[in-house]
């Protein structure tokens, strides 16, 4: 009986992995992991209409999206972006003379 559980947690930890395969963040700039949505740096700029390097800039000042680091692989929570989105919404100037 124990080697059926330890064989069937393997087997889910394999599933995991392949999901989250840098193969498969390269094809579509996207994974699901534990039932969240995180996207490659890629492909957020590919949303924002942004360069990449545009995202690294913001980054580096600590003024882009939340990012998960792992090593070298960085990843942003696509249910964080709205907030930040709304968060970078500006309101309409108008011009006042005196």
């Amino acid at each position: 009986m124990t080697m059926n559980i330890i064989s069937a947690a393997d087997n889910l930890d394999r599933r995991t992995l392949e999901v989250a395969s840098p193969r498969s963040l390269t094809d579509s700039g996207e994974v699901e992991i534990g039932g969240r949505h995180y996207i490659t740096p890629h492909r957020l700029a590919n949303l924002l209409g942004v360069t990449v390097r545009t995202v690294s800039r913001w980054s580096a000042a600590r003024i882009g999206p939340p990012k998960i680091k792992i090593g070298k692989l960085i990843l942003f929570d696509l249910a964080k972006l709205p907030e930040w989105l709304a968060a970078r919404e500006s309101e309409l100037i108008r011009n006042r003379r005196h």
